[in-house]
């Protein structure tokens, strides 16, 4: 009998496998690596994706995102189908330059995955691959020779924080964690509360400045309201 845990990494491992072998196809592209050349790698990949899970043992009715759509909470949807089970799976792609390995990109609002469990869903993943600039496009690379690192969104980082924009924010070379479902919630949780007493303290203290502006602005105003009064009265 399968357990939770046995069906999450034969998914993880299972996509892992898929991207490595689009990559190893298609080890070059002519993309130019200028301006958003990180959507223009996530919109190839996800119909790579959907192309390479047309007649896949474990994957059905694979999906890319909508063109047009940039507020889509996904970037690929697949149906992960073993027996009578069958779990709905949300796929970010995040295309990650070589030089960028120790940014902290925005990997998504919080509420999309709150959305997503309270409808009876889980699984959120992430995909990132690597690429360097040629003069004719663009190279994948490896990283401790993988093309490409796949990971829940449950298993993140513990680092992971949610920053004033609403996005979720974690470095991209945070080692993965493993967690059970609950202990994800409590994680999300527990950073969503972290960030808003942020917020809170932070607006207090502007709160707290905010009559001591007043009375600097209203002392301004009225020194450069009286030389302009000045100025006026000499006209004519």
């Amino acid at each position: 009998m399968m357990n939770i845990n046995q069906f999450e990494h034969l998914l993880v491992s299972e996509l892992q496998d898929i991207i490595e072998n689009i990559i190893n196809d298609h080890q070059y592209l002519s993309i130019s690596a200028k301006t958003r050349v990180g959507s223009e790698i996530s919109a190839w990949l996800e119909e790579k994706f959907v192309e390479y899970t047309q007649e896949h043992q474990y994957f059905q009715d694979s999906e890319a995102c909508p063109k047009g759509k940039t507020k889509n909470p996904w970037d690929a949807r697949t149906f992960f189908s073993i027996d009578s089970i069958q779990e709905e799976i949300w796929i970010d792609f995040k295309a990650i330059k070589i030089e960028q390995l120790d940014s902290n990109p925005d990997i998504g609002t919080p509420n999309k995955i709150i959305e997503f469990i309270l409808s009876g869903n889980f699984y959120l993943i992430y995909i990132y691959v690597y690429y360097s600039s040629l003069d004719s496009g663009l190279k994948f690379e490896k990283i401790d020779n993988l093309s490409c690192k796949v990971y829940l969104l449950k298993d993140i980082s513990s680092t992971v924080r949610r920053n004033p924009k609403n996005q979720l924010q974690v470095n991209i070379s945070a080692s993965i964690e493993y967690r059970t479902r609950r202990d994800f919630i409590a994680l999300l949780t527990q950073k969503l509360e972290e960030s808003y007493k942020r917020q809170i303290e932070k607006s207090q203290k502007e709160l707290e400045l905010l009559e001591t502006k007043k009375i600097s602005l209203m002392n301004a105003n009225k020194e450069s309201e009286s030389k302009l009064r000045s100025k006026l009265e000499r006209l004519d």
